[in-house]
């Protein structure tokens, strides 16, 4: 297809030079004839307003009209006649002129050009042009649309382990050929071609992503355990992206296996703000739900110091988009102005629900523990900072002496910031 269209295109393009070439000799030889054709009959047309004149004045009688004017008209179609010889003599003669006027410069130079212009692109194209990876992209788009089919994966895995042997510093082929082991179940030999394609890329979100499938690679063959190796792969992702999403389903299933329920669902959290509307975020909100219940039924195990869980909800009759972000921060009541004693962050599609602040989740110098009398704070911006701004929803408890303990308190967002 690639071929029959630059072709056609070609074409097209050495038309718009010949064309006019071919019609400029025709042009002019019917000019020349049209021109003496012109000046035959505006000669007649004066003759006959002379003879008319002349009859006027009485210079000559009808009779001698009818004769002149008779004359007259044989004379034009006596002249048309020569004329009609004359062009096609004309025609006869000028024909090695015109194969001589061919190989003029005027005429041969653009011919040429003509002729050179696709020799030249298509060699210019050979040499510099991308035609290996319109080849690969082929080969990607089978990888992408492969589901499930063990045949597909094994002839892709040859054809792209023949590029990669023949070019291996092509980092896509070396990373859809990992996608392809990864599918049958070759980790192994999936881990190690990953590999390949990161060190092969810039710093860049691409290379994020492949990181993130170093990292997955290499989780499943050490049997579902982190291990310092897998640390530094995660680091250098979020080093470069610190909302990798594959980066993050790690991290989350690694914290939900561990039953580190309060980790699992801060990475679940920032799952669900890459793509708060998709299937994929319904079931994560599902999975925070499940572990919500979890932390609550275990509060007798969790660490001692001060534990605050806020019931978050909307007022009756507010509809808000689903990824309007949601601030909840814990306050130290006798020093305004200083950073939250302890904070997270949400959405709206995740309302209502309950959380749980304590001291892990200090975000400066001071946690829960540092502070007697506190109040809780629920922010819903719309610019998606924690700063409140005219127009946002927010909502302010009590001040409340939490004495080491676990508090509950419920909030309903209902005012707007004026």
């Amino acid at each position: 297809m690639f071929w029959i269209l630059s072709i056609a295109l070609l074409i097209i393009a050495a038309l718009f030079v010949l064309l006019p070439l071919w019609l400029r000799g025709r042009t002019s030889a019917s000019m020349a004839e049209a021109l003496r054709k012109s000046a035959n009959v505006a000669l007649f047309q004066e003759r006959c307003e002379e003879l008319e004149a002349d009859l006027a004045a009485g210079e000559i009688d009808q009779a001698q009209f009818d004769s002149l004017l008779v004359e007259l008209q044989q004379g034009l179609l006596a002249d048309v006649r020569a004329d009609t010889v004359l062009t096609e003599q004309s025609r006869q003669t000028d024909r090695p002129k015109a194969r001589s006027g061919f190989l003029s410069s005027t005429v041969l130079i653009p011919v040429l050009i003509v002729l050179a212009i696709p020799l030249a692109a298509y060699s210019l194209y050979d040499h510099w042009g991308y035609r290996d990876d319109v080849a690969l992209m082929g080969l990607f788009q089978r990888t992408v649309n492969n589901v499930d089919n063990p045949q597909e994966s094994q002839s892709l895995i040859v054809s792209l382990g023949e590029i990669v042997r023949a070019q291996n510093d092509l980092p896509w082929a070396w990373y859809f050929l990992a996608e392809n082991f990864a599918s049958l179940g070759m980790f192994k030999e999936a881990e190690i071609a990953y590999v390949q394609s990161a060190t092969r890329m810039e710093d860049s979100p691409e290379k994020a992503l492949v990181l993130g499938r170093v990292a997955l690679a290499k989780y499943i063959n050490a049997e579902l355990k982190l291990t310092p190796e897998i640390d530094a792969v995660i680091e250098q992702a979020r080093a470069i992206n610190p909302n990798e999403v594959s980066i993050l389903q790690l991290l989350a299933a690694d914290a939900e296996q561990r039953q580190d329920y309060r980790a699992a669902i801060q990475y679940w959290r920032l799952l669900i703000q890459s793509n708060p509307n998709s299937d994929q975020a319904r079931i994560l909100r599902d999975n925070i739900a499940v572990a919500q219940a979890a932390l609550n039924e275990g509060q007798a195990d969790v660490a001692p110091g001060p534990a605050i869980d806020v019931t978050i909800a909307l007022a009756e009759g507010i509809e808000l988009s689903g990824d309007t972000r949601v601030f909840v921060a814990v306050r130290n009541a006798e020093r305004e102005g200083m950073p939250p004693l302890a904070a997270t962050q949400l959405t709206i599609a995740e309302l209502p629900t309950t959380i749980r602040l304590d001291d892990a989740d200090a975000v400066g110098a001071f946690n829960l523990s540092s502070a007697e009398t506190v109040y809780v704070t629920v922010l819903v911006s719309f610019a998606g900072s924690a700063n409140p701004q005219s127009g946002d929803y927010r909502v302010v408890s009590n001040n409340f002496a939490h004495n080491g303990q676990h508090t509950v308190i419920e909030l309903t967002v209902s005012e707007r910031i004026p």
